[in-house]
């Protein structure tokens, strides 16, 4: 991950790591993924690696990395509000209740 952030990749939670790799139609994709709880890791969000709108493999990469932070928060700014709006859940009488 150093080599990516030292090309202008943003830098990730600690023990949070990109994986490089191709997705099931072959496309070159960039994972951001967390540590599981016990084992492993798990994709928390992704983009396509999109060669032909760059000059190189490497700022395609870099590009796509950005690409996947900026879901990465998307994703998080939806859950938050998410929460914020479920706290209204339940019945709201107009006139106060009984």
């Amino acid at each position: 991950m150093a080599q990516l952030v030292a090309a202008g990749a943003p830098e990730l939670p600690e023990g949070w790591f990109y994986r490089v790799r191709d997705d099931r139609f072959g496309w070159p994709e960039v994972q951001i993924r967390q540590p599981g709880r016990w084992f492993g890791s798990r994709s928390v969000a992704y983009a396509i690696v999109r060669t032909e709108e760059h000059d190189d493999g490497q700022t395609a990469v870099i590009a796509a990395c950005v690409k996947a932070c900026q879901r990465l928060h998307e994703n998080y700014e939806h859950r938050r509000k998410t929460r914020e709006a479920l706290e209204f859940h339940g019945d709201h009488d107009p006139k106060g209740g009984r």
